[in-house]
């Protein structure tokens, strides 16, 4: 089985530095887990302590210099760190979508020995209706409506297209929506 945390960055409007933002939000997880790691050792390790202390335990891992100074042992491993960006704006995202694009360097041998970081970017005005069709939550009709929010008759079309479940959309969804688009959108008590 494998596990992968996923974290939402929701914007409402363009961050022109999401790339490094984004960046250090998964480093600082990464951090996270080798402190984890580094304590649970730790931790172990003076359990292992006080046991053989009284009696004659099992034989018990010696960490070799490197992993002592990391914390980390060899066989440990992180489990993967992945930002998607959420942006809530109905224009077309003209901000970078990786480190390099914020940079000024071009010179190969320079990229070549830098990481470059993506940003994995949800965007309405990017997205076609068949991608926004795909969301099974109601995240489906607030980025519809945010895409289409100044074309009224695209909006009519899809609004009419999805109605019962423009009709049936969770409140914290309406409330989303309002706020983005200024549209005056009315939600009835459930």
């Amino acid at each position: 089985m494998e596990y992968v945390l996923y974290g939402a960055e929701n914007q409402a409007r363009i961050h022109y530095a999401m790339a490094v933002k984004n960046n250090l939000y998964d480093a600082l997880e990464y951090a996270g887990q080798v402190e984890e790691a580094a304590k649970s050792h730790r931790q172990e390790m003076k359990q292992w302590k006080e046991q053989n202390e009284t009696e004659s335990g099992e034989n018990k891992k010696t960490p070799n210099s490197g992993e002592f100074l990391s914390g980390f042992w060899a066989e440990d491993r992180l489990i993967p760190s992945i930002t998607v960006t959420i942006f809530f704006g109905s224009e077309e995202w003209d901000g970078p979508l990786s480190l390099f694009e914020m940079m000024d360097a071009s010179d190969p041998d320079v990229l070549a020995c830098m990481d470059n970081y993506h940003v994995r970017l949800i965007a309405p005005a990017r997205m076609t209706d068949e991608e926004i069709m795909k969301f099974q939550s109601s995240l489906r009709e607030v980025m519809f409506f945010i895409k289409y929010s100044k074309d009224k008759e695209n909006l009519d079309r899809v609004l009419k297209a999805n109605e019962k479940r423009f009709r049936e959309v969770e409140r914290r969804a309406a409330d989303v929506i309002e706020a983005i688009t200024n549209s005056g959108l009315s939600v009835k008590p459930s």
